[in-house]
């Protein structure tokens, strides 16, 4: 897929998100493979968590989110919009992480393209 879209669009940037739940180690277990064909850099995975249900997914699939978190570069949790410090906090707490070291994410956030595309590092350096 990434040759196509490098040959027929050949972007600056592509997001890509897994269709599965998977690990961070394996998708970047895939993302070295890719490198067979081209070469390109990745930047910083992200583990994305949803504010609002946090509370029930750590509770049916704790081993997953820890395990999608654990490799990650960053960490975001989004819709904190709708949600209260107090479950902001809890999130914290059970991933064992402090504020300062997730990107909060809402309707009116100041995360962007160009904040994302800063934090860019060769795959090489990330792997």
């Amino acid at each position: 897929m990434k040759k196509k879209l490098k040959r027929s669009v050949d972007p600056d940037i592509l997001f890509l998100e897994p269709s599965e739940m998977i690990v961070t180690t394996e998708l970047r277990s895939v993302l070295s493979m890719g490198l067979r064909d081209m070469q390109y850099l990745v930047g910083p995975l992200i583990t994305l968590i949803d504010g609002p249900s946090f509370s029930f997914n750590f509770k049916e699939r704790k081993q997953l989110l820890l395990g999608q978190i654990r490799e990650s570069d960053r960490i975001a949790i989004s819709r904190v919009d709708l949600v209260d410090d107090l479950t902001v906090n809890h999130i914290c707490e059970s991933l064992q992480l402090s504020k300062n070291d997730l990107l909060l994410l809402d309707r009116h956030g100041t995360v962007t393209l160009d904040f994302l595309s800063h934090q860019m590092v060769p795959i090489d350096d990330a792997i």
